[in-house]
């Protein structure tokens, strides 16, 4: 049951994001220290980290990847 809804705000594009997650699951997470992970199994594991600091997906790979580009 994910009835509440999480808005973060990048730090790098600014973007909005919204993230569906149960109300009981995020004050155990925000409040009582329970891991992303143990918290949200059903969240993917981009979705856990914009979360947890606010990073997109894209953003995540621009700034943090250790891929080499071309």
């Amino acid at each position: 049951r994910k009835d509440l809804t999480v808005i973060t705000d990048c730090p790098f594009c600014g973007q909005a994001h919204k993230i569906e997650v149960n109300e009981e699951d995020y004050t155990a997470w925000a409040l009582e220290g329970v891991y992303a992970q143990v918290a949200f199994p059903y969240l993917s594991a981009d979705e856990r980290e914009m979360l947890i600091s606010g990073v997109c997906p894209e953003c995540w790979k621009k700034n943090f990847s250790l891929e080499e580009e071309d």
